[in-house]
């Protein structure tokens, strides 16, 4: 059965009674007449259908006046309001086929963490805190850098963190060899210092370079410092977070020849009997949390 348009009924069509039939050749006039409009509609309605399918098929009909040599007359310029439909469905794109776009990271590299970190929202000091990492962590970093921050996977979803936080290597290397030379930076810290302490100091000046300052000797607190029993080796807090972290190695690595009874850096601690990195409570600020400095004590 060939497929027939439903046929549409505009305002006038409702208030303009049918006429009369009229006589044969006027009903064969009036059908030549309008025959092409039917058959535009008809087409629009199969144009409709083949957009729809995703095919376009354009031709002329065999038995059209194009066909027989003459030129076609009748243009559909207003088509009825079901065609009208029928088109504009045609050419929607179905809720079902619509493609939604979701950002494509960039590359994912595995890196550790050099130190603790804070993993932020945004890549901003004061952006909202998602959580924190310890040192050592395995991470899974994106290839978004923003200024001093890089986006890195966490939990189940992502964060910033301190870009020159990150290291290639699981561990960073180990600083060798130990001194009593005096230190080319001065003596002035050792005064009131433990030999020990000095030991620490020494060794340490020459091989770690880029530490900021040394203090040692002061008063008040607890027992270590005012008994020149510990010393604080100054770095710019989060920035050199991963330099701090190879000073505590290298300690780490002699703590037996240099007596030391604790180190705390970042809000952890690290004791001979206990060789594991511990949180300590926060005590309010950077500096006493340790955040711009490493702090080595020795033993009594």
């Amino acid at each position: 059965m060939a497929y027939q348009a439903r046929r549409t009924f505009e305002a006038d069509d409702l208030d303009t009674p049918v006429p009369a039939a009229p006589a044969r050749a006027a009903r064969r006039a009036k059908g030549l007449r309008a025959r092409p409009a039917a058959q535009g509609v008809i087409g629009l309605a199969g144009l409709a259908v083949l957009v729809t399918s995703g095919v376009i098929v354009l031709g002329v009909n065999g038995g059209s006046a194009a066909a027989a040599g003459a030129t076609p007359s009748a243009t559909l310029t207003q088509p009825s309001v079901t065609a009208r439909a029928l088109m504009a469905d045609s050419l929607s794109v179905p809720a079902a086929a619509k493609t939604v776009v979701t950002p494509v990271l960039g590359g994912r590299t595995r890196l550790y963490s050099t130190g603790s970190l804070n993993v932020r929202s945004e890549a901003d000091t004061s952006a909202a805190l998602l959580g924190s990492i310890a040192r050592g962590t395995k991470v899974f970093a994106t290839s978004e850098i923003d200024g001093k921050y890089r986006r890195i996977e966490f939990e189940d979803g992502y964060g910033w963190v301190l870009a020159a936080s990150l290291s290639d290597a699981a561990d960073a290397p180990v600083a060798a060899g130990t001194s009593m030379a005096v230190c080319s930076r001065g003596s002035a810290v050792e005064r009131g210092l433990r030999a020990k302490t000095i030991y620490i100091y020494r060794s340490v000046c020459e091989l770690f370079p880029e530490i900021n300052a040394f203090g040692g000797l002061r008063r008040g607190g607890l027992p270590f410092h005012k008994n020149g029993r510990a010393l604080d080796m100054m770095i710019t807090t989060h920035v050199e977070s991963e330099l701090g972290w190879r000073i505590t190695k290298y300690l780490i690595a002699h703590y037996r020849e240099f007596n030391i009874d604790h180190i705390i850096f970042e809000q952890h601690i690290w004791t001979p009997s206990n060789q594991r990195w511990r949180k300590m409570a926060d005590r309010g600020s950077i500096n006493a949390n340790h955040f711009n400095h490493v702090h080595v004590a020795i033993k009594a």
